[in-house]
């Protein structure tokens, strides 16, 4: 028997205290702290998951069954995700896993060219050994 995927794993200006936090259109019924595996480039404003090694840290956001296909819809737009050949993000499921160790299925937008931020430069993990990336970190820039 398949499980729905009712989660959202997110890791840049989604997550709580960021400037798009106020986007979701669904309330979560849970928000908690997760990690997938990857590699995050910094874009300036906002960063991007390609495929990588290191763990990312995030939010993994859970929805109602109900909820789950206006949030996704919301998120398509913003994230630029039309699933077209000119699409900024491909929106798809990865293995997640909270940080109580729970393992979880969840959707996520990657960068759907990651050859042309290749230059960009890599978030590397801090000492806690997650790659992480934060807005209010940045100095505002």
């Amino acid at each position: 028997m398949l499980q729905m995927v009712n989660a959202i794993f997110v890791y840049g200006t989604l997550q709580r205290g960021e400037q798009r936090e106020r986007c979701w259109p669904r309330k979560p019924s849970q928000i908690e702290w997760g990690a997938i595996q990857g590699e995050l480039r910094d874009l300036g404003e906002y960063p991007a998951l390609v495929i990588g090694e290191s763990l990312i840290l995030g939010e993994l956001w859970s929805f109602v069954e109900a909820d789950i296909e206006a949030t996704l819809a919301m998120l398509d737009e913003i994230e630029g995700y039309s699933q077209d050949d000119d699409d900024l993000y491909v929106r798809e499921v990865v293995a997640c896993r909270t940080l109580q160790g729970e393992a979880r299925q969840a959707f996520t937008y990657r960068y759907a060219n990651p050859q042309e931020i290749a230059m960009s430069p890599i978030i590397l993990p801090d000492t806690d050994g997650f790659c992480r990336w934060t807005h209010r970190c940045r100095g505002g820039r």
